[in-house]
């Protein structure tokens, strides 16, 4: 089974994909800022990395510098409603963007495809 973390501040989205991604059969880790993220990585063996770009502490973008340099072959999906943000970055390494407005299922299809699902 592949274990797949997901870091967003909001709880009602980390619920909902918890669900979703329970119910398309992964092992599913919450975290609900980048620190916490971060210390989930640490501790679980994952295989896609799910994470919000606006969260407290640690952004999005500051959480995928990190893994990229600690784990650099870890699938990152960044799903946010501000892809406009990462035009602005140089460096941050991310396999994906999924828009939180867009239906679930491009995002589990994303992570599947990812995690050789």
């Amino acid at each position: 089974m592949k274990t797949l973390l997901v870091v967003d501040d909001d709880e009602s989205i980390r619920l909902l994909l918890r669900d979703e991604f329970c119910d398309n059969g992964f092992n599913v880790v919450t975290a609900v800022d980048g620190e916490e993220g971060l210390v989930a990585f640490n501790e679980q063996n994952v295989d896609v990395v799910i994470l919000d770009l606006d969260m407290p502490k640690l952004s999005g973008e500051e959480v995928a510098l990190q893994l990229q340099q600690t784990a650099p072959d870890i699938p990152v999906v960044i799903y946010t409603a501000n892809p406009e943000r990462l035009e602005h970055q140089i460096g941050i390494k991310y396999d994906s963007v999924v828009l939180k407005s867009c239906d679930l299922q491009e995002l589990v299809e994303k992570v599947k495809e990812l995690s050789n699902v």
